[in-house]
């Protein structure tokens, strides 16, 4: 089935902004790179803000999708699964701060989406327990410091290993997970070995 304008212009996004960077990307260049007119992005969005958010909402469902409770992911595969979306939507990792300097709407999102994560880490990390995967953690404050210090690391450490080559290379997203496997180590339960 073919794509339509919208979906392609939200793929064309992604890549450019990926590639090049939010700020060095305008919707002229994102028309450019599609061969449709301005007038026709502007159809869909009213300005870049708008494709940002929208994109947001993918990299949302996206991560809830493959933290779906449902599919019983033990933690090695939990973390890789995330840092695969995570890689998808990576200028995100990089921009983030400043994108949500700029534009209130996406900081709200940004909250909303933060305090579920934690919520689905917690409900995961609660089956892990029963499951005998991870070792327990009594403390609340040291549960949510362990979540906070997951997605502290997912996310930084894609921009601190990605290459100024272009495009990047899938290698950041081996070392990424290398490094977040590093801080839930700790974590595992003794029959659980964290993958090498």
């Amino acid at each position: 089935m073919r794509r339509g304008n919208r979906e392609r212009i939200l793929d064309a996004s992604v890549e450019l902004f990926n590639f090049s960077g939010t700020v060095a990307v305008t919707t002229n260049h994102i028309a450019k790179h599609l061969k449709i007119s301005p007038g026709n992005l502007y159809f869909h969005f009213r300005d870049k803000e708008e494709i940002i958010r929208e994109l947001f909402q993918r990299l949302n469902a996206a991560v809830y999708a493959a933290w779906d409770a449902k599919a019983g992911l033990e933690p090695e595969r939990f973390l890789a699964n995330s840092l695969e979306v995570f890689w998808t939507y990576r200028f995100f990792h990089r921009e983030m701060y400043h994108l949500r300097r700029q534009d209130p709407l996406l900081a709200k999102a940004w909250k909303r989406h933060m305090r579920l994560c934690y919520k689905l880490f917690k409900l995961y990390y609660r089956e892990w327990l029963r499951s005998g995967l991870v070792r327990e953690i009594r403390a609340a404050e040291q549960l949510q410091r362990l979540s906070e210090s997951l997605l502290l690391t997912s996310s930084a450490s894609l921009g601190f290993f990605e290459s100024l080559e272009k495009p990047a290379s899938r290698r950041v997203l081996r070392s990424a997970l290398d490094h977040v496997n590093q801080v839930s180590q700790p974590y595992y339960a003794g029959r659980l070995k964290p993958p090498s």
